[in-house]
């Protein structure tokens, strides 16, 4: 891994509430490898959630650079943006965001249908995506006959079917309980190794964050402090890292 996927440069977002200014990011400077996986924690309000819609393109630094891919998104225009994202970012949230109305099928082709790309290699992808994550019996099903886990697989194929390489996830196991949690992150996990995925999730549960590569710490809009979670020898030693650096 040689080359930065992610690269913020002293980012800062201030977001107007009434006439209250609220710092969201105070200068955050931050690299993520190609085919790195991080896990961004902090408590709520500490900047997570804004940092990850900046790399998504869903909102604009007031100041400072966000490079994706060696891009400097600040110079692109709001049609170039939609671009970025729906060719070269894949996106989950915590609300899954199905269309209800649509089969498991139609909701994975949706962004390739979107971008005009729907062609027979593009079934195929989705087609093998929705076997790998065991839902090749489910692609006619709507999302109201899914459980939450199947839900949230539906979203990983559907923020998978461009090949993106960067993946960006917000909170994506909070709606799940604690079994689909887990094969969740497992399986994410092994799209990283099989794919050199970039992964970028925002999360603040201990056991999914041991999944990752890194973990990085945000208390008050600012990088409290990052550690290897190889350095941690399980989730609890890793809870109690994270601790230490949001005091």
């Amino acid at each position: 891994m040689s080359a930065h996927m992610i690269n913020l440069q002293d980012v800062r977002k201030i977001y107007a509430a009434g006439s209250q200014r609220v710092e969201a990011l105070r200068g955050v400077s931050l690299q993520v490898e190609s085919g790195e996986f991080v896990a961004i924690m902090g408590a709520s309000g500490s900047g997570k959630s804004t940092l990850l819609h900046l790399c998504a393109l869903l909102d604009r630094p007031t100041s400072g650079t966000v490079t994706i891919g060696g891009e400097n998104l600040s110079v692109l225009s709001e049609r170039q943006c939609v671009e970025f994202r729906r060719h070269r970012v894949g996106l989950i949230f915590q609300q899954f965001n199905l269309i209800p109305n649509l089969s498991v099928m139609d909701n994975v082709l949706l962004p390739a249908r979107l971008a005009g790309r729907c062609d027979a290699s593009c079934i195929r992808r989705a087609t093998d995506l929705l076997d790998r994550l065991g839902l090749a019996n489910r692609q006619h099903h709507r999302p109201d006959a899914l459980s939450g886990g199947e839900q949230q697989r539906t979203a990983i194929a559907r923020a998978l079917i461009m090949s993106p390489p960067l993946l960006l996830a917000d909170e994506p196991t909070g709606n799940l309980d604690s079994a689909n949690s887990r094969q969740f992150w497992s399986l994410l996990g092994d799209m990283v190794e099989e794919t050199s995925l970039t992964v970028l999730v925002v999360t603040h549960e201990p056991s999914a964050a041991a999944e990752a590569d890194r973990v990085v710490v945000l208390r008050d809009g600012t990088v409290a402090g990052q550690f290897n979670v190889e350095e941690a020898e399980n989730a609890g030693e890793l809870a109690a890292r994270y601790q230490l650096l949001t005091r």
